[in-house]
This record gives structure tokens, sequence and C-alpha cells, in this order.
């Protein structure tokens, strides 16, 4: 049977045009990076207060929340993940400094402070001072430290000012802010998410000149992500002693030691005798994860021992290895 050219291109329009709308409904494979972090972070669980106004409520659907517990559900395996959404749209600091407390009660962990673009709008309209929004600003966060939580202050994406004067000035406006904004986490030692720097001007991120869409938000998400990240390196880490690799060694072996704080850490090698063979380190080190590296070249073949000690007392670990040729 002859089948009619027409008919033919036809169907082969009608092919493609399935096969491109299924490629654009395709989900983004954006991989996940994981932090060290993640591998000895020292609590049970990781709760977060998302608060401010429309940005962190979601528009149409849209939010940074989901995508926020999507990567910690990734790469803290176990670990339960609590995120409250505290954002209310058209609100100034101002409106957020009145509930900032209720927003926290109870709460442990960090909170995520994304305030500021109706600030800008409304300084443009000559309704509100700069110097207004840095108090509240700092107010906000003052109550969050004193709450013992951890405070993540963001900074503001820009609006699209392609086709309105008006937002460029708001803009202008935004950089000020976002400018008092650092000098608050550089003055109270806190941590910075940076959406201005990472959504810069790249309105195809947007869903209207204020929101980003379901991409723009993901961007935040990571940046958030890193920023707490950051936070959890700094002060929830474990104490962990690895087991040192290779097992067995030859010439050579290291081992990993995670610090939660700065300390003065003793590695000792001992032999099943009991006798010290080696002193490999005595030293202060910093927060995080130290790699330290052992000769074992001048060592007989035997099982022996790390004896991993702070000079606070708080940490101790023992380690067997062996050693082959």
């Amino acid at each position: 049977m002859k089948i009619n050219k027409t008919i033919l291109l036809y169907l082969i329009l009608v092919a493609f045009s399935i096969f491109n709308v299924q490629a654009q409904k395709k989900p983004s494979n954006t991989a996940l990076s994981c932090p060290e972090a993640a591998k000895y972070y020292a609590k049970d669980s990781i709760n977060i207060v998302t608060f401010g106004a429309s940005t962190v409520q979601g528009v149409k659907g849209f939010g940074f929340q989901k995508f926020l517990v999507e990567h910690f559900k990734n790469c803290y395996s176990g670990k339960t993940v609590d995120i409250t959404n505290h954002g209310i749209g058209g609100e100034t600091t101002a409106q957020g400094l009145l509930r900032i407390n209720d927003a926290i009660k109870n709460r442990t962990g960090f909170v995520v402070v994304n305030m500021g673009i109706n600030d800008a709008v409304a300084i443009t309209n000559g309704k509100l001072k700069i110097t207004e929004t840095e108090a509240n600003m700092r107010a906000i966060i003052k109550i969050v430290i004193a709450k013992k939580l951890i405070p993540i202050i963001c900074t503001l994406q820009n609006v699209d000012d392609r086709e309105s004067t008006i937002n460029v000035t708001v803009n202008k406006h935004i950089k000020s802010l976002n400018t008092i904004y650092r000098k608050i986490a550089s003055e109270n030692k806190i941590y910075l998410a940076n959406i201005n720097g990472a959504l810069r001007s790249n309105f195809a991120l947007y869903q209207d000149a204020y929101h980003p869409n379901e991409r723009g938000y993901k961007i935040i998400s990571f940046v958030i992500f890193d920023a707490i990240n950051k936070a959890i390196f700094d002060n929830f880490l474990q104490f962990v002693v690895t087991q040192n690799y290779p097992n067995p060694a030859n010439t050579f072996t290291k081992l990993d030691i995670v610090l939660p704080e700065a300390d003065k850490i003793d590695v000792q090698i001992y032999d099943i005798m009991g006798r010290l063979v080696q002193t490999v380190i005595q030293d202060y080190l910093n927060t995080g994860k130290h790699t330290l590296e052992i000769n074992t070249t001048n060592m007989v073949p035997g099982v022996y021992f790390f004896k991993v000690s702070s000079e606070s007392g708080s940490h101790n670990a023992t380690k067997k290895f062996i050693v082959v040729r």
C-alpha cells in the first residue's frame, strides 16, 4: 500500500513535535555536590526556619524550600529534615520584625532571612528610609542570635528594570541594601547567602519582574544550601577518627581526623606490646578535617594501634591497623 507523501510528512511532523515536547519536559539533571560536612554532622536533624516576604513564601507554586529539602535528604542520609516557611508576600522588614519571635519560637538550628525588596520599593516611593531597613534587619538578626539560632542573611535579587525606569531606582536601593546586609553579616560573624551574586541580572530565571521561576528558585536553593553547609562545618561537626587507609599498610598510610573545634591533638603509634613506636603529631589543629600521612617503611610487619587524644580531654580514639611487606 502506498502512503501519500503529504500524510507521511504530517506524521513525521507530529512525531517530531511530540519528541520536542517530551524533551522540554525532561527534568534538569543538574548534579548535586554533597559537602564533606554531611559525613560528619553531629546532630540527628536539620532544622531551618525560612523567613521573609514573597520570595520566601513562594509564587505561583514555585519556591526554594522543596529543593532545599531534597538537597539535605540526598546528602545527609538518615537525618530528619524540618524546614518551615514563614514568608508573607508584600511585607517589609518592619513588618517582619513584628513577627520574627513567633516564627522562631521553640525552634533550633538555622534561620534563613531573605527580606528587603519591598523595602527597596518603599524607599523608591519615599515611604521608607534605608536607615530604617538597616535598623530593622539588625534587630531581626539580634533576636535570632539571642535565641541561640544561627542566622543566614540573604542578599536580595535584582528586579527586572529593562522596561521600567522606576525599577532602575529600585535596583540602586537593592544594591545599597545588599552592601548593608554584607556589613551586618561581617560585623556579627554570621553567614551570607549571596542570592544576588548567583542570579545576577539573568531575567530568564524570573517569572515576573520580581520573582524567580522554577529554575531561579532551584539556584536560590543551592546558594542557601551552601551557606548552611558552611555553618554546619564551622559549628556542628562531630569528632571522628577514620580507619587508616590503606590498611594493611606497606610504606605509608593515611589517617583522617575531624575536629568540631580547635584543639591540641596527640597522635601516637603503639605496637601490640604497648610500646611507643612513633609520635605522628603533637600540635594544635583547627576545626575541620585533617589528613595525616604516616611513613611506615621503618616499622616491622605486625599489628599496631593509633591512639588519638586531645589536650582538652574531650576527644579520644584508638584504631588498630596492620603493617605488611
